[in-house]
């Protein structure tokens, strides 16, 4: 893999029904061979927080059940030129840490790519 640390921030009303996810996409981070060697940072913030810390971060993954709030994340987005993407509801209501880790690293790789 070409990218030598990914920071992700993911998105819900309170940061809290993230929480589990950030656990589930840390413990397949720390088991993936492809990401040995990359510094990954994972963190689950209120969508108001976006405008603090999104320099922070490689790309934004935002929380389905506040999809509809996506134009308005991704005006900041853009300002900071950072990939920002709904989260797979299927990945996001299985609490597929793994599919969702996967949605990032695509975006980072997108990023980085164009």
């Amino acid at each position: 893999m070409n990218i030598d640390k990914l920071y992700i921030l993911l998105l819900c009303n309170l940061g809290s029904s993230t929480a589990i996810m950030v656990s589930r996409m840390e413990e397949t981070a720390n088991k993936s061979e492809k990401l040995n060697g990359v510094d990954v940072k994972i963190e689950a913030r209120p969508a108001g927080d976006l405008p603090e810390c999104i320099s922070d971060f490689d790309v934004v993954l935002i929380g389905p059940q506040i999809g509809h709030r996506f134009n308005e994340l991704k005006s900041i987005a853009d300002v900071y030129q950072k990939p920002i993407e709904i989260i797979d509801s299927r990945a996001y209501g299985s609490v597929n840490g793994g599919m969702i880790l996967k949605q990032a690293i695509l975006m980072k790789l997108n990023a980085v790519n164009s």
